[in-house]
């Protein structure tokens, strides 16, 4: 179900069924569950080309790990933000922010730094043609020529390298070292 939503999350229910070979019912209780749980969220992108916001910008960041939570925290409920993590190392703080037009990436800039005076921009990079935003190739304008489905669970390849990768770690009993020596 999920891969097929992530090709047209508008699907209706009775196309979803149709799909994955469940019934209607069983797709609208599994669709509400996911959604209750938070493991679906729907969103909407725009064409940032239409948007009156063509600029993206990502810019890396550094901040005393204490002021992590309230930089994201107010950084995440500005209209520019479209994207503020919490990363590890010495940029810990990432945001991609979409703005007016090029001359805006400094006055941005300053108005970040004014705001925090502990947070150090390291580096930024402009996307001039982001070529696939939530799994859909894009346009040069920004628009959907097609989607890239998720597919997390039908590559036999990749979950054979994963299980061999992991083999090693898993304690006795589950597949591990111990359990393959007869411990």
């Amino acid at each position: 179900m999920f891969t097929a939503l992530s090709e047209d999350c508008r699907m209706p229910a009775a196309g979803l069924a149709e799909r994955t070979g469940l019934s209607p019912t069983t797709v609208r209780r599994r669709l509400a569950r996911m959604q209750a749980e938070r493991a679906l969220v729907f969103r909407c992108e725009v064409a940032r080309s239409l948007s009156g916001w063509p600029v993206s910008v990502t810019l890396w960041c550094a901040a005393p790990p204490g002021d992590v939570p309230k930089i994201a925290a107010q950084r995440i409920g500005t209209r520019e933000t479209r994207l503020c993590a919490s990363l590890s190392g010495p940029h810990n703080v990432m945001a991609t922010v979409w703005l007016r037009s090029v001359e805006d990436i400094q006055a941005y800039g300053a108005r970040l730094v004014a705001r925090f005076p502990e947070l150090v921009i390291a580096d930024r990079a402009i996307a001039l043609w982001p070529l696939k935003l939530g799994g859909h190739i894009l346009d040069p304008y920004g628009r959907h020529v097609r989607a890239v489905p998720v597919a997390l669970w039908e590559d036999s390849a990749a979950a054979t390298a994963e299980e061999s990768l992991l083999a090693p770690f898993r304690p006795a009993g589950e597949g591990g070292p111990a359990a393959r020596r007869g411990v």
